[in-house]
C-alpha cells in the first residue's frame, strides 16, 4: 500500500496532465437544477395535501363532539343521556375508521366503488335516523338504532381494514 502511495506522490505531473472539458459543469449543474426543482414541487405538493388532510380529520373530529354535546346539554335523564353518549362515542369511531379507509384508496383504488356504495348504504340510513331524533329527541329506539347503525358501519370498516391490509 505504501508503494502505490509513494508512486502517486511521485507521478502526479502524470496524473494531472488532462482536464475535463469547460462545459462539463454546466451539464452537471443544468441536470442537477431539473432534480431539485422536481423535488421542491413534490414537497410542496406533499405538504399542501398532508395540511389538508390534517385540517380535514382535525374538523371532523372537534366539530362533531361539540355539535352533539352542545346539542344534548339539556337532557337531564341519566340513562337517556348515557345512550346518546354512546351513540357519539359509535359514530366518532366510525369517522376515524373512514379516514383510514380513505387513505387506503391510494393502494388499492378498484376498492373504493364498492367500499363506498356500502358505507353510502348505511349512512343513508343513519341521515334519517338523525332526522328522526331531530324530530323526538327523547326516543329512545331510535337513538338504540343509530348506536345499531354505528356498530355495523364499525364492524364492517373493521373487515374492510383487517382484509385490505393498508
Amino acid at each position: 500500500m505504501r508503494k502505490l502511495e509513494d508512486f502517486m506522490r511521485d507521478n502526479r505531473d502524470d496524473f494531472d496532465s488532462e482536464l475535463p472539458s469547460l462545459d462539463l459543469w454546466d451539464k452537471i449543474e443544468s441536470k442537477l437544477e431539473k432534480k431539485e426543482k422536481g423535488k421542491h414541487k413534490f414537497l410542496k405538493i406533499a405538504s399542501a395535501v398532508a395540511a389538508v388532510l390534517v385540517l380535514a380529520i382535525l374538523g371532523t373530529y372537534m366539530l362533531q363532539p361539540q355539535s352533539d354535546n352542545n346539542r344534548y346539554a339539556n337532557i337531564s335523564d341519566p340513562e337517556l343521556k348515557n345512550l346518546l353518549e354512546t351513540e357519539a362515542f359509535y359514530a366518532q369511531k366510525v369517522s376515524l375508521k373512514v379516514g383510514e379507509i380513505q387513505k387506503c384508496y391510494k393502494v388499492h383504488p378498484e376498492l373504493k366503488m364498492d367500499i363506498e356504495n356500502d358505507l353510502n348504504e348505511l349512512d343513508t340510513m343513519y341521515r334519517e335516523l338523525e332526522k328522526d331524533l331531530d324530530d323526538n329527541l327523547y326516543n329512545r329506539e331510535v337513538i338504540e338504532a343509530m348506536i345499531q347503525n354505528n356498530r355495523f358501519r364499525l364492524e364492517m370498516v373493521d373487515r374492510v381494514l383487517n382484509q385490505i391490509n393498508c
